[in-house]
C-alpha cells in the first residue's frame, strides 16, 4: 500500500493536508511528519485544520505550518488552491466537519492515508488504509524510512514518535504492536526524548482540566454489573469548570482504571445540539461495532461516534447498544 502511496505522491505538486475535526496527537503528528516528507521531495504542502492546533500539541509544529481553518478570510477560496487534497488519519469525508464543504467542491484529486477500520472506504479519488498499523503516524515512518536518508529531522521525529504514543496510549493499549515498538526505538535512536514528549502531551494539563474530570467522575454511571462506565458532560459544565475542547482529551480512558469496567463511555454537547461520543474498550468488547450503529467507527477497541440530542435520547440510545455489545461479546 505504501509503495502505491508513495508513486501516487510522485505526480503531484501543491498538497493540502487536513485531518478529522477536532485533530489529536496522531493526526498532527501524521500530518507534521507527512509534511516534512513531501517537502523534502520538493512538493508544496498546507496544512488545515478545524478548529485549531490543540494547545497541548503546538510543541509539535514548531514551524507554524499548521493553518487554523478560516473560512471567512485565507480559507475562503482553499479548494481551489491544491492539485492533491489528502485527508490524513480519516477514511470518511464527513469526519472533516467544517472543512467537508470544501472537499466535496475541490477540482484536486483526493486521497485518504489512514489506519482505521472500514469496510469500503469512500468519497475519495485514491484511498490508502492499513487498519492493522497502531497509528497514522507508523504509516509515514514506514514510509519514510524507505524513501529518506536517517536520522530523520527531529521536529519530523518527534512528531511521528508522538503520533504513535498517543494512539497506543503510551504504548499501554493492544494496538502497541512490536512493530511499533521496533519504531519507538528506532526514533529514540535518531535522537528522541521520550519522557520529553511524555511531558509535552500529558503534564500540560490546566486547572479547568483538572476541574472538569472532578465533575465528569461526579457524573459517572455504571452499568451492565460495573462492566459499563458512562460519563456525560453538558456545555454548562464546561462553562462551569471554565473548560474547553482539549481539556476532555484522555477523559474517556480514566474510567478504564476501574476494576471491573470493559467499557468507557464520554458523552458531551456540541455547539449544533448533538451529543459526540467516545468510547474505549479494556480488551473484548468491540466498541467499533457499536458506533458504526450511529454512523461513526474507528478501532475495534476505540471508536466514536455523533448521535442526535438531546442529551437524555443519546444517552439511553448509547447505554442500550453498549449493554446489547457487551451480552454479545462476553456470551
Amino acid at each position: 500500500m505504501l509503495n502505491r502511496f508513495n508513486a501516487f505522491l510522485e505526480n503531484q505538486d501543491r498538497i493540502l493536508l487536513t485531518t478529522h475535526e477536532n485533530p489529536d496527537g496522531d493526526g498532527i503528528g501524521a500530518m507534521v511528519g507527512l509534511a516534512h516528507y513531501l517537502k523534502a521531495r520538493g512538493k508544496e504542502v498546507r496544512i488545515v485544520v478545524h478548529p485549531r492546533l490543540p494547545d497541548f500539541l503546538a510543541f509539535l509544529d514548531p514551524g507554524g505550518w499548521v493553518e487554523a481553518l478560516d473560512l471567512d478570510g485565507r480559507h475562503r477560496d482553499l479548494a481551489a488552491w491544491p492539485s492533491t487534497w489528502i485527508i490524513v488519519d480519516a477514511s470518511e469525508p464527513h469526519r472533516l466537519g467544517p472543512l467537508l464543504p470544501a472537499f466535496q467542491a475541490t477540482p484536486a484529486v483526493t486521497a485518504c492515508l489512514d489506519h482505521h477500520l472500514k469496510d469500503a472506504p469512500a468519497g475519495f479519488r485514491e484511498e490508502f488504509t492499513d487498519p492493522t498499523a497502531s497509528a497514522s503516524a507508523e504509516l509515514v515512518y514506514e514510509l519514510a524510512v524507505a524513501h529518506m536518508p536517517l536520522p530523520l529531522p527531529a521536529p519530523m521525529a518527534d512528531a511521528l514518535y508522538a503520533g504513535v504514543v498517543e494512539d497506543t496510549g503510551n504504548f499501554r493499549f493492544s494496538n502497541a504492536t512490536a512493530k511499533v515498538h521496533r519504531m519507538a526505538a528506532q526514533l529514540i535512536e535518531q535522537g528522541v526524548a521520550p519522557a520529553r514528549i511524555y511531558q509535552n502531551l500529558y503534564h500540560q494539563g490546566r486547572l479547568e482540566k483538572l476541574r472538569l474530570t472532578g465533575r465528569a467522575f461526579d457524573k459517572l454511571v455504571l452499568q451492565g454489573q460495573g462492566r459499563y462506565a458512562r460519563i456525560s458532560l453538558t456545555q454548562a459544565d464546561l462553562d462551569a469548570c471554565g473548560a474547553n475542547h482539549d481539556d476532555m482529551e484522555t477523559l474517556v480512558n480514566r474510567p478504564l482504571e476501574l476494576k471491573g469496567v470493559e467499557v468507557s463511555c464520554l458523552l458531551y454537547e456540541l455547539a449544533d445540539g448533538r451529543v459526540k461520543a467516545s468510547l474505549r474498550s479494556r480488551e473484548q468488547a468491540n466498541v467499533n461495532q457499536v458506533c458504526r450503529r450511529f454512523g461513526g467507527g474507528g478501532h475495534r477497541l476505540a471508536s466514536g461516534a455523533k448521535l442526535d440530542g438531546p442529551l437524555s435520547k443519546a444517552q439511553n440510545e448509547m447505554d442500550a447498544a453498549v449493554l446489547a455489545q457487551l451480552e454479545a461479546d462476553f456470551a
